[in-house]
């Protein structure tokens, strides 16, 4: 009765935060407050278990390529794509798919769960597959520091019932392995010739440990190479030619990890083929170098996590026609970091907003980049960009924090995640 009752309560209230202009986290915090064990009853039971997708960098776009390689082997398939990656954003996914008494048609459940909700995500919703993508030096005013997330991701993936999956360039990863001696763990490899074009720090945290590696994990994916958004990849001596979701090594590390842990799911089944097709044709996850379509000009998403987010994707990124736009405030509390990347990619800004807009401009002035306006509110900055990118026909750029992104994404009108097509 109190699981009937939590997914009513919370789609009333998930249809009136929508009529007020956005989806929220609140629907589920209050079915979570009415039945704490939500989660537990709504995907608890599903045949092929749960998949907890976690790490610094790369959750939301492995997720959704884990998603997309687990349907094309016939499995049904319940996510929570829009990034809600904690216990109340997960419970308003719920809501939003499942049926009145709080049963979800699915095969199986591939979760983003933040890097500090692991543990207890999983004292109610117990993981099969726990996916661990890298770790980075992210959000030092939330964890403290890095060893700590390292740590909250063991005790994570220590709770998986069948097994691990995990980023093998990642030094603090294989180190973390040894540690989950009773757990089986596979890694994803990349060639050292891939490795070798991008700049150390991009992709992965220094190592935390200075002892030798010991444990030699087995190996599920292998990417062989990467150029321009399309890798070749190899699982079980099968080597396949892929389309990335946007172009980077990263890219190609996300789709070896969602092509490994499906192919530790389904076992002998499974068909490269089909999966490398379903990842082919799969859109950019929001701000990942997304292309929204705004009174008829187009906007390429760029999201600044961290510096290592934001160093693989100019490092990736091809130099801009245009100038630029680049916004960001307060959700990224200490913008310090900004002056230890290479911003030689960006020809010029057009305009800065935001809160910390005059940080940028700053910055800017440092790199001898031109700016030609700080707008810090961002809907008259909107303006001003849509302005200038009809004025030239060409698309633009958008380099913002993700608080900055959602803002943004409501003063277009696009309420829903990847509405913007």
């Amino acid at each position: 009765m109190k699981l009937v009752l939590a997914v009513l309560v919370g789609r009333l209230v998930r249809i009136l935060a929508r009529l007020r202009g956005g989806g929220s986290a609140i629907p589920g915090k209050l079915a979570l407050l009415i039945e704490p064990r939500l989660l537990e009853k709504s995907l608890g039971e599903l045949q092929f278990g749960v998949v907890f997708v976690s790490g610094s960098n790369g959750k939301s776009t492995t997720t959704a390529l884990v998603t997309a390689a687990l349907r094309s082997q016939g499995l049904r398939v319940f996510s929570n794509p829009s990034g809600g990656n904690l216990p109340q954003g997960i419970a308003s996914a719920v809501i939003g798919e499942c049926k009145l008494d709080g049963t979800v048609t699915a095969d199986i459940a591939v979760l983003e769960v933040d890097e500090a909700y692991g543990v207890l995500i999983a004292n109610y919703l117990a993981p099969s597959w726990v996916v661990l993508t890298n770790v980075q030096i992210d959000q030092l005013n939330r964890f403290y520091e890095p060893e700590r997330v390292l740590k909250m991701l063991a005790d994570a993936a220590a709770t998986a019932s069948k097994g691990v999956v995990i980023n093998g360039t990642d030094n603090n990863l294989l180190h973390l392995a040894e540690d989950l001696k009773d757990s089986q763990v596979f890694q994803v490899q990349v060639s050292q010739e891939a490795l070798s074009k991008w700049p150390s720090g991009a992709l992965a945290a220094p190592s935390f440990r200075k002892t030798s590696l010991q444990r030699n994990l087995p190996v599920s994916a292998h990417v062989l190479e990467e150029d321009g958004g399309v890798a070749s990849i190899e699982v079980l001596g099968e080597i396949s030619k892929i389309t990335l979701p946007g172009s980077g090594l990263h890219f190609a590390i996300d789709t070896a990890l969602a092509l490994g842990v499906t192919q530790q799911i389904v076992g002998n089944s499974f068909d490269l083929s089909l999966a490398a097709e379903a990842i082919s044709t799969q859109e950019t996850v929001f701000g990942r170098g997304e292309i929204v379509r705004y009174q008829g000009v187009e906007i390429r998403i760029v999201m600044m996590k961290n510096p290592s987010s934001m160093r693989a994707n100019l490092m990736s990124m091809e130099k801009p026609e245009t100038a630029i736009w680049i916004a960001m405030d307060e959700g990224t509390p200490d913008p310090s970091w900004i002056y230890d990347i290479d911003l030689s990619k960006i020809p010029a800004a057009k305009v800065v907003s935001g809160a910390r807009a005059w940080h940028w401009a700053v910055r800017l002035a440092y790199s001898g980049i031109t700016l030609d306006d700080v707008v810090t509110d961002s809907k008259k900055a909107l303006i001003a960009y849509v302005d200038y990118l009809r004025s030239i026909g060409k698309q633009g750029i958008l380099l913002t924090n993700y608080e900055q992104m959602m803002t943004i994404r409501k003063h277009m009108g696009f309420l829903e995640m990847g509405s913007g097509k």
